[in-house]
């Protein structure tokens, strides 16, 4: 692809006339509060993902990339597999055991720190009268070596005692089976397992050392139960000391290597031989480098915490190592979507990722780009040409995965142009020359045959029939307006892919864009949803506003008419609790359009009550629906940020200068500043005022 003019025209110093946006630091997340049952703390580094309560030393949730189960659920299809967790520690004084005397054990202060990853807890445990252990726990999942956990148990007695330090690989209630639980011949590691899911449809190494463990001393060797595999310590503790327990954990699943309990082993020896202040300066300068690309905002403390916790989240999911795709609830619990790949990726989570880390973004792609094969039979079942991307694409091969029972599983078709226009923005943003031929044509060219094969001419031009738009209410649809522009998109996308890979794009793909059947009302100059719909209480939404920050091909004046109609006609809609528009994400796109048309004050009410109803303290996670008893809902975290970065800056990946419209800020905001996005390759300062163009400045 040729060079962007973008950097002809922004490399002009930095300018000064306008104040950058008050520092306000990266939240510390506090609870300090246990009487309710909390929502775990989400730590993970985009392989790995763990749920520490607020005693951490108990077993808590755990998800590891690739270790999948053959039924997800009831459904009886491929999903994201429990694991044991690896940081499961008791201690033991005069036979009192922590873990079988919770009652004996106070919490009193857990941090989030945002900064750096990093989940720190206070602790007492009393196992009689007159003794008690200050604990403190630190937990992080490395960012640099992405297969490694690492803990540190700190204890501080009141009296001189004996405590015996049992480590532990919790089992309790983890579907499936040891099938490895002695280290190999001449190894050297204190907790070694391979675990089978169920079916024994997938494998998993784990193996735990503990680093430099001056003062603990290791008393026989592995034990194996049927709760958990242990290790046992002995401390001769002395009054008012602190002892340090230090841990590393490896987790390998066997989609990373066929014997994932032996390189579980050569893993956590070399976390070992790197050491544990290694790891953690490592994972604290690898967060410093991303959160160059935090959104700062000034004038909205509220929504600076929201920004900072969405970024802190969607980033901790992901990692250039991850090869498994990114599923709505990330790492944090498989009870939902099962690990599972949805549009959520593409459409809300892209583009914040691509523009803080392009390399992260690539590892997403090439995930579709492995599934290709899966989409291209998918197709053929359906008696298409070129790909069909599923709805619910499996972590392993990318392939259907939507359980039975869900109709989106075969009517939700529009996420294969979401696929389509991620490749495409990606090359745009990155200007990658050798994903463009081996990844992003592959695909564009796949996509644009399936539209060809999926639509009809008809006297009314190229209609898409029987299909489900991105508004799940309204199913069997005809020409769904959000489908056929989407389609029109990537098209676009297809036959510009094609002019740079040096080739000459079918001429029927300009007709498709030419003829696609976009359903209007003349009388109201609006795009409606699809043919042949009504209006009042079950008037779907255009859902058009997905595509906001994408920057939507159809004439300003009926864009604007449409969002206007729609937010009239929402108010006739029964919606997800307080919210107003719908799903949380769904709402963030709204508030994007309300910044396209100028509406400052819809812009701030908008996003605003896009985390309304759905938000959970303390640790700032967010829940897909108001009902929903647990967070970490990616998907509204990506529609957030994209908002933000995007939608109120007026910024959009595209040729040349990305500064297509004016910013609009939300009514109150002052400004939005962000120290690094990349383009092309090259990292640029972003500053917006409201009413004029972004100042990118680069270096």
């Amino acid at each position: 692809m040729s060079a962007s003019p973008l950097f002809a025209q922004l490399r002009s110093p930095r300018p000064h006339t306008h104040a950058s946006v008050e520092h306000i630091p990266i939240p510390v997340m506090v609870s300090q509060s246990f009487r309710e049952k909390l929502e775990p703390a989400y730590l993970c580094n985009g392989m790995i993902g763990i749920r520490p309560g607020p005693n951490p030393l108990v077993q808590a949730n755990t998800e590891v990339s690739g270790f999948v189960s053959s039924t997800y659920g009831p459904h009886l299809v491929e999903g994201q597999c429990p694991a044991p967790y690896p940081f499961g520690v008791d201690l033991r004084v005069d036979d009192v055991s922590l873990l079988e005397n919770p009652d004996r054990v106070k919490v009193e202060r857990q941090t989030m720190d945002l900064t750096c990853g990093e989940l720190v807890t206070r602790m007492v445990f009393s196992p009689s009268g007159e003794k008690t252990l200050n604990l403190g726990t630190l937990q992080f999942a490395s960012r640099s070596v992405p297969c490694l956990l690492c803990q540190e148990v700190s204890i501080t007695p009141s009296t001189d005692m004996s405590v015996e330090v049992v480590a532990r690989i919790d089992l309790g209630g983890v579907p499936g089976r040891v099938y490895f639980s002695h280290a190999a011949a001449r190894s050297d590691i204190d907790l070694t397992l391979g675990f089978a899911s169920p079916q024994d449809h997938s494998r998993l190494g784990i193996a735990v050392v503990v680093v430099n463990p001056e003062g603990f001393q290791r008393i026989g060797e592995q034990g194996v139960g049927e709760q958990a595999i242990t290790r046992r310590f002995r401390l001769q503790a002395k009054a008012g000391q602190t002892y340090t327990f230090r841990g590393v954990a490896a987790m390998v699943s066997h989609f990373y290597h066929p014997a994932p309990e032996l390189q579980a082993y050569r893993m956590a020896k070399w976390g070992e031989t790197l050491g544990f202040e290694t790891l953690r300066q490592e994972n604290r300068a690898r967060w410093q480098e991303l959160w160059m690309s935090r959104v700062k905002v000034s004038g909205d403390e509220e929504a600076q915490r929201i920004l900072d916790a969405a970024f802190f989240y969607l980033q901790s999911s992901v990692h250039v190592s991850n090869q498994n795709g990114l599923s709505p609830f990330g790492l944090s619990h498989f009870l939902d979507y099962g690990g599972h790949s949805f549009w959520d990726t593409e459409t809300n989570c892209f583009l914040p990722i691509l523009m803080a880390a392009p390399a992260t973004a690539r590892s997403l792609l090439e995930f579709r780009v492995r599934g290709l094969d899966s989409a291209r039979k998918l197709a053929d079942l359906y008696g298409y040409r070129g790909a069909h991307f599923p709805w619910e694409a499996s972590p392993i091969d990318g392939a259907e995965t939507t359980p039975t029972w869900a109709a989106t599983g075969w009517e939700e078709q529009h996420i294969t142009p979401d696929v389509a226009i991620a490749f495409w923005e990606y090359q745009v943003a990155t200007g990658d020359v050798s994903f463009l031929h081996k990844g992003t044509w592959p695909v564009l060219k796949a996509v644009a045959e399936w539209i060809e094969s999926r639509g009809v001419y008809t006297s009314r031009g190229f209609e898409i029939r029987h299909i489900m738009g991105s508004d799940e209410g309204s199913s069997k649809s005809n020409n769904n307006s959000y489908v056929n522009i989407a389609c029109k998109m990537a098209l676009l996308a297809a036959i510009n892919c094609a002019r740079a890979v040096g080739l000459v794009p079918p001429s029927a793909w300009t007709k498709m864009i030419n003829s696609l059947v976009v359903p209007t009302n003349s009388t109201k100059g609006i795009i409606l949803p699809a043919d042949n719909v009504t209006e009042g209480p079950t008037y779907p939404q255009v859902n058009l506003d997905f595509l906001t920050v994408h920057d939507i091909p159809a004439p300003t004046a009926l864009l604007r008419s449409t969002y206007e109609y729609e937010m009239k006609a929402r108010g006739t809609r029964k919606m997800f609790g307080t919210l107003p528009v719908g799903i949380g994400f769904a709402t963030a796109a709204v508030a994007a359009t309300a910044a396209r048309f100028g509406d400052r004050a819809g812009a701030a009410r908008l996003f605003h009550q896009s985390w309304d109803g759905i938000w959970i303290e303390p640790f700032g996670l967010s829940r897909e629906v108001p009902w929903q008893p647990y967070g970490c809902f990616l998907t509204n975290y990506g529609g957030i940020l994209q908002t933000a970065m995007l939608g109120f800056t007026g910024l959009r990946i595209r040729p040349g200068d990305w500064r297509k419209y004016p910013a609009t800020l939300p009514q109150g905001w002052k400004r939005i500043e962000i120290d690094r996005i990349w383009i092309r390759g090259t990292p640029f300062h972003l500053a917006a005022e409201d009413g004029r163009l972004a100042v990118l400045t680069q270096g």
